[in-house]
């Protein structure tokens, strides 16, 4: 089968130590030390109990401040958190909350420290809260696809929304930043789904969709709405409130809340590690690119195009790995107290590939009254768990061993019960790391969030049509070929001497394509991928034929092909092996490898006609000695059988009869 193929570059960078004289502006994180951020629309605004909370962590004490708006008003501080420490800001939600949809707001939060530090975004209400990882700016992208869940519209008589609108927000990080906007389903304002639309929003703005509030099939879901800038924004996605899953008087509505890291920065592998004490899991993974082919372990394959997503359950006892030919994202869902029959509610949690690993990171468990259970689930290659450290207020915490490996993989992952209070995790291996993500429950109360990770800016030209084979891209002979590196750099040097984003060519034999490319900020990277050229060969061709009718002959293609078709006037005939034909015509005849590359051959079969024959002559003589008798033949041509020596003419009375002209 012949085919076009896409190929979008993105490398699988080296695990990221953060060190103050590092230099390689390919680095990114989620540590930082300028963030612009926002708060998305909660529930229960108008409860007495709903306020927002920022909590800055650092490994090495630093001052901050915080401002807030276009115009930078200071809130407060400045501020100051301690070596290895934590801090908790609130602000008014008033503020800072965006509310309603397709308003431009003057809501973005600003903040800046002397030194690296991790930003968390805590949105709490009674039984409504779910917190966010804050990127730093330099960590952002231009391009989103948002993440959401299917919102479930319960507004009571009296106007209170108990369920409502999916969401996603964004924040302008300069002056002049024009955001193109495709949503999935029509908006609260009613702009259409699948229509592109601009908006314009300087440094400090924000900018929130909502879902329209129709509970009718195929609206209220945003996920796979696009989002496209000029300049690098943050983007957030969730929900307002909603329950997971849909299910009639479910109950147990919670805000969806996290920040969605840019394309840019997606990953082809991923491991799901399903929450401590619950009895299953929700996830959703969403590709970026067409026919984006993804397994999940134990689970099964499935192909997606751009912006498309595929929700699935995992149990609690079955972790699995995820792998796809081209970038995905992946997250994880809690689902409500009633389905699961245990204390907690939603939250969302943005998962990172394996790749985005991170090596020392401070984090905290959110104290709220109603939380009580605390918990980190760790994925770590598992030859490097001996060097894992998690310590807490309470000292050291033993870890090693609470990990279990994951089947037929290299890495291992840990569930660990935890308390309140400030940890810090690390690798004491400076050239490995890990991936965290801490949760809590309560009755009907519940958050997650990832405790940092990198979002490296990626070239990796080794995505494959089979996703076993790591680096080698099989195609099939004069198969059209575009390798991509990307939009995310600024210079593109191709090791057959293009100097542009993309590639094109026809693959005509196997071979090593490499490109290296950089940013203007200093980042330098290359990569290799080897195509595979498959050129299969018919060696035994079938011969013509030829017969008389009636006539058939059995046509036989030769062994060691995974298919076969034998085609004749544009028809199929037969996906067999052997064909049985009987008419005359040109039969094409085309094999497949084990990759669905073909090869062809031709064959052509002549059946004859056989001629009516009609003699016409006197049937009485009288008197006379000769008569003329002709040979009429009639449905068949002529041509092929009235030529010299064609006719033969004898009787049953050779001694009494002769044929004077017996060509005639």
């Amino acid at each position: 089968m012949r085919f076009i193929i896409s190929i979008c570059l993105i490398l699988f960078a080296v695990q990221f130590v953060f060190a103050e004289e590092d230099l390689n502006k390919c680095h990114k994180s989620t540590e930082g030390t300028d963030f612009w951020f926002g708060f998305m629309e909660n529930r229960w605004y108008h409860n007495a109990t709903h306020y927002l909370e920022i909590t800055v962590t650092a490994r090495v004490a630093t001052t901050f401040n915080i401002t807030i708006g276009p115009n930078e008003d200071l809130f407060n501080g400045p501020y100051f958190v301690t070596d290895n420490g934590s801090i908790q800001i609130q602000i008014p939600w008033s503020m800072v909350e965006a509310m309603n949809s397709e308003e431009t707001q003057s809501k973005g939060i600003h903040l800046v420290s002397d030194l690296p530090v991790n930003v968390y975004a805590l949105n709490y209400d009674s039984n409504s809260a779910d917190v966010a990882v804050i990127y730093p700016i330099e960590s952002l992208g231009t391009e989103y696809y948002a993440m959401c869940y299917t919102p479930d519209v319960n507004i009571h008589s009296d106007g209170y929304a108990e369920g409502r609108n999916s969401e996603f927000l964004i924040v302008a990080t300069e002056d002049s930043t024009v955001v193109s906007i495709t949503p999935s389903v029509i908006t609260d304002k009613n702009m259409p789904a699948g229509i592109t639309f601009t908006e314009t929003l300087d440094k400090g703005e924000v900018y929130q969709i909502q879902s329209a509030n129709n509970d009718y099939p195929g609206q209220g879901d945003l996920t796979g709405s696009h989002i496209s800038s000029n300049k690098p924004i943050a983007f957030y996605s969730g929900n307002l409130a909603t329950i997971v899953p849909i299910a009639e008087n479910m109950g147990g509505y919670d805000h969806l809340f996290e920040q969605i890291p840019p394309a840019q920065s997606w990953g082809r592998e991923y491991y799901l590690v399903p929450l401590k004490t619950r009895d299953q899991d929700r996830y959703r993974v969403m590709a970026s690119k067409n026919n984006t082919t993804i397994n999940i372990q134990g689970v099964g394959n499935y192909i997606l195009d751009e912006g498309e997503f595929k929700e699935f359950i995992l149990d609690s006892n079955h972790p699995a790995r995820l792998i796809a030919d081209k970038p995905v994202l992946v997250a994880q869902f809690s689902q409500s107290k009633n389905s699961d029959n245990k204390n907690g509610d939603p939250f969302m949690i943005i998962l990172s590939p394996a790749s985005q690993s991170k090596n020392d990171v401070t984090f905290v468990t959110y104290d709220s009254e109603p939380i009580t259970n605390f918990y980190v689930n760790i994925i770590s290659l598992t030859s490097e768990i001996h060097n894992l450290e998690l310590t807490g207020a309470y000292g050291n915490v033993s870890i090693q061993n609470q990990f279990f490996p994951f089947p037929n993989s290299e890495f291992s992952y840990a569930r660990i019960t935890i308390y309140n209070g400030t940890y810090r995790l690390r690798n004491t291996n400076p050239e490995k790391g890990f991936l965290a993500y801490v949760y809590g429950f309560g009755n009907y109360e519940s958050y997650g969030y990832g405790v940092g990770f990198n979002l490296d800016l990626i070239l990796d030209i080794g995505q494959s049509l089979d996703i076993t084979e790591g680096d080698t891209l099989r195609t099939c002979y004069g198969d059209l070929i575009t390798l991509d590196a990307g939009p995310y750099f600024d210079t593109y040097d191709w090791n057959i001497g293009e100097k542009n984003q993309q590639i094109t060519f026809s693959t005509t034999e196997s071979g090593k394509y490499w490109a290296h490319t950089t940013t203007n900020d200093g980042c330098y990277l290359e990569d290799t991928i080897y195509i595979k050229t498959n050129h299969p060969e018919i060696k035994n061709r079938i011969n013509d034929d030829q017969g008389c009718y009636p006539y058939s002959v059995e046509f036989v293609a030769e062994n060691g092909f995974s298919g076969y078709r034998w085609q004749k006037d544009n028809i199929v005939l037969s996906n067999e092996q052997s064909l049985t034909a009987s008419e005359t015509g040109t039969y094409l005849l085309t094999v497949f490898d084990e990759l669905g590359c073909p090869a062809k051959d031709t064959i052509q079969l002549t059946v004859f006609e056989v001629p009516e024959i009609e003699l016409i002559a006197e049937t009485l003589i009288c008197g006379s000695k000769t008569t003329k008798i002709t040979a009429s033949l009639k449905n068949a041509d002529p041509s092929l059988w009235n030529y010299e020596g064609s006719i033969t003419w004898a009787s049953n009375n050779p001694g009494k009869l002769s044929f004077s002209e017996p060509s005639g």
